[in-house]
């Protein structure tokens, strides 16, 4: 496995651009389990900290780990302590260790392993299996997979954390590097699991994300086609849900780089995406569901737009409703207003192209939902911003439905956030409203 990894990555880093000065990474690992090998997660926290990139903690406090399993409802518990030990300690990662028979089965969080939307996401469900012989004789752990633990850890980083991103890149340009150099050496059977080819091709399709080239493409496409190759070893369906995500992530990306064959990696994205929801499914897995559901509303719409078929409008529509499920107003109050304004959108493309005044009333009530996050006196310019889009709306209502109610409101909306933006100066938007304003009263005219 590591001349399969070396003969795919060849020499992929040289010439890349040289990054500056970083700090460290703060890395809590908890002991493993509550029963059986105690220390091994005390053991593998020295591992980790001969790398000078981290400041690692090793966590012992007791508490009711069966939520480990990963199985059913109980990963909400695991998300939950996560967060919580992240809180605590003002960590950036967790390492989470669970003994599954002769293996140590390791998990990693972050505090927004989930609210990362733009960006290739690690989720916590991301799974390595090691031998649990290896934490017995850490000094002999096998450097290849230290290599791939440390990737993985730099890829759970999100890119939200401006102040981690250069210390990011540093870790994996470092972890591909020794890819391509390293020995060989004895750890074939070990290497070839479809968990070390997924959270290899994780950690490639991470580094590559802002440099995706058709060569990288198809290393990183080969590594998940090898995990899907050795799926007789995945323990667990949500482990395989996984790598059908990442493979939707990979031409997610090629999309948004603008590699060739727009409808082939649609197509490949979006059927990805919809097969590892098999897996992890909104009951038992609502994080990765959810934030699965949002990828596919933005890949739809992005279909409507290449392609102007109203059905994957309404799509996209539909998958936002089903991250609207999880990213509730009380629990995620930024990532749910930022749903409720690209369903204001959505919905009020629809209801235009459909002519159909009820789903752009729902257009108007997702801003307005978006409005109770982004009040008037705290936000006045996003707030005024969303009052010009629904007052765009009712002036369509009256256009389509040649209603003079609606070109009254409209008149309203564009007033109340024309106030907005002649108090701040705005001259662009000021001279955008009063020609809206100008179309409404010709409308209403006519």
């Amino acid at each position: 496995m590591a001349n399969f990894i070396k003969i795919l990555f060849g020499n992929e880093t040289k010439g890349k651009r040289v990054l500056p000065k970083v700090g460290t990474l703060k890395v809590v690992v908890v002991e493993f389990a509550e029963y059986g090998n105690y220390g091994f997660g005390r053991g593998f926290a020295r591992l980790l900290q001969r790398n000078t990139n981290f400041e690692v903690r090793y966590f012992d406090e007791p508490f009711d780990k069966a939520f480990l399993n990963l199985q059913g409802r109980n990963f909400f518990d695991l998300v939950d302590a996560g967060n919580t030990i992240l809180q605590k300690l003002n960590a950036d990662i967790v390492v989470w260790g669970y003994q599954e028979h002769e293996n140590i089965r390791l998990n990693f969080q972050t505090a927004n392993a989930y609210s990362d939307w733009d960006n290739v996401s690690c989720s916590v469900l991301e799974s390595i299996y090691v031998p649990a012989e290896y934490f017995e004789h850490i000094n002999f752990f096998p450097e290849i997979l230290e290599n791939i633990i440390i990737g993985i850890i730099a890829s759970a980083i999100s890119e939200q954390r401006i102040d981690l991103r250069h210390l990011k890149q540093k870790l994996l340009k470092s972890v591909i590097s020794k890819f391509s150099t390293g020995p060989a050496g004895n750890n074939d059977k070990l290497m070839l699991s479809p968990y070390v080819m997924n959270t290899t091709g994780l950690i490639y399709l991470s580094y590559a994300q802002k440099e995706l080239n058709k060569k990288a493409f198809d290393t990183i496409k080969e590594l998940f086609n090898n995990a899907l190759a050795y799926q007789s070893q995945i323990m667990q369906n949500v482990h395989l849900g996984c790598i059908y995500k990442n493979i939707a992530q990979l031409y997610e990306m090629a999309l948004q780089q603008d590699l060739d064959g727009h409808w082939l990696l649609f197509r490949e994205s979006i059927s990805n995406y919809r097969t590892a929801q098999k897996y992890l499914d909104y009951f038992n897995y609502p994080y990765d569901f959810a934030l699965i559901s949002f990828k596919l509303s933005q890949l739809y719409f992005q279909y409507w737009k290449f392609s102007n078929d109203t059905q994957a409008l309404r799509d996209a529509v539909y998958y936002l409703r089903e991250a609207e499920k999880t990213y509730t107003q009380i629990t995620f109050p930024e990532l749910w207003s930022k749903i409720e304004g690209y369903l204001g959108y959505y919905l009020s493309l629809l209801g235009m192209f459909s002519k159909s005044t009820d789903i752009s009333m729902l257009a108007i009530r997702s801003y307005k939902n978006k409005q109770i996050v982004y009040r008037k006196e705290l936000y006045p310019v996003m707030w005024a911003k969303i009052q010009e889009n629904i007052a765009n709306v009712y002036y369509n209502i009256g256009k389509t439905a040649k209603d003079v109610k609606a070109f009254g409101e409209a008149v309203n909306y564009y007033k109340s956030a024309l106030k907005i933006y002649e108090n701040k100066k705005m001259h662009n938007e000021i001279t955008v409203v009063n020609n809206s304003l100008d179309k409404v009263m010709q409308a209403w005219k006519g």
